[in-house]
């Protein structure tokens, strides 16, 4: 985050962002088709922030909800390839405005790591959002309600 000055607390409140994020999605646990996280963060006046998805399968369906409780900032959710050239004009899988309340999905078009950008550039004075993230694991073939299937086991004969 260029422009800022790292304080020790500021460096705690991202490691702790951070480390909620990477709990909820660094992996999906074995055998779970879905994830879930609730994230508190506060973007100064001028800067942005960004959460980290890590390491999603393609096809994951990503669900966001955002709440602005004291105005509006702007949202860009990007692959982590895109990261590198922000705030220069990025490709985004998803991008829009915050007034109040903004849900969306998104499904992951290649795997990797993901962010969620919430940018406050723009904006005069804080602003205090809260993130409610869902991640679900594309369904594949073989799954019983997966691309192609209709949920009905083939019987012995069929096979």
């Amino acid at each position: 985050m260029q422009g800022q000055v790292l304080t020790p607390m500021r460096l705690l409140r991202a490691w702790i962002a951070c480390c909620s994020a990477l709990l909820a999605f660094g992996v999906f646990p074995h055998g779970a088709d879905a994830a879930q996280a609730l994230v508190n963060a506060e973007v100064p006046a001028g800067k942005w922030k960004a959460v980290k998805l890590k390491s999603l399968p393609q096809g994951t369906k990503v669900s966001i909800q955002v709440e602005s409780a004291n105005g509006s900032l702007d949202l860009i959710f990007i692959h982590g390839d895109e990261l590198k050239r922000f705030p220069a004009a990025v490709s985004p899988e998803f991008q829009g405005s915050v007034e109040r309340k903004l849900s969306f999905s998104a499904a992951v078009s290649k795997k990797g790591d993901y962010y969620i950008i919430l940018d406050n550039r723009q904006g005069s004075e804080s602003r205090k959002v809260r993130l409610m993230i869902k991640a679900e694991r594309a369904k594949t073939p073989d799954s019983p309600n997966g691309p192609g299937q209709t949920g009905k086991k083939k019987s012995d004969a069929e096979i």
